[in-house]
């Protein structure tokens, strides 16, 4: 128990610190990117991407999404391999929240975009077990057949 609060106070701190933030999620093959930066034209982004190889992919494909906002200066990555919902039930949701409004976004917009990709995502996780449990999702291998009749 000790070491999951450990890792959660890392992750909470990184989110208070980070210009730009991805927590991947390795069994649905997806990202949360939080990029709070911002300009004239151009808010913070919240927005639920598919996985990238490396951080440097991943920097590459923000710069080129936000082309507006030059290069990323600094990037985190938080690997999530527990269940999205632990990430409202931990205090992430709520510390991105607060990190978009710390960074100048509406607290209502702030809230409004991380409802939307926590929704997603725990869409996407819903998706996957309901083909698990069908025999269909390709990060499971069944360990016994029904059989034919």
């Amino acid at each position: 128990m000790e070491s999951r609060d450990e890792f959660i106070t890392q992750v909470l701190s990184t989110i208070d610190e980070a210009e730009v933030l991805t927590i991947f999620f390795p069994n649905l093959a997806k990202a949360l990117v939080i990029d709070v930066r911002r300009n004239f034209e151009e808010g913070p982004l919240v927005k639920v991407v598919n996985q990238v190889n490396s951080m440097e992919e991943r920097m590459a494909a923000i710069e080129k999404m936000r082309p507006g906002l030059g290069r990323v200066r600094s990037i985190a990555g938080i690997p999530w391999a527990k269940s999205v919902r632990t990430l409202q039930e931990n205090g992430v949701i709520a510390r991105l929240e607060q990190r978009l409004a710390s960074a100048g976004e509406n607290p209502y917009e702030a809230t409004y975009a991380c409802d939307t990709a926590y929704k997603q995502l725990q869409e996407l996780e819903r998706e996957q077990w309901v083909n698990v449990i069908k025999g269909r999702n390709t990060l499971y291998k069944n360990i016994w057949e029904t059989p034919r009749v």
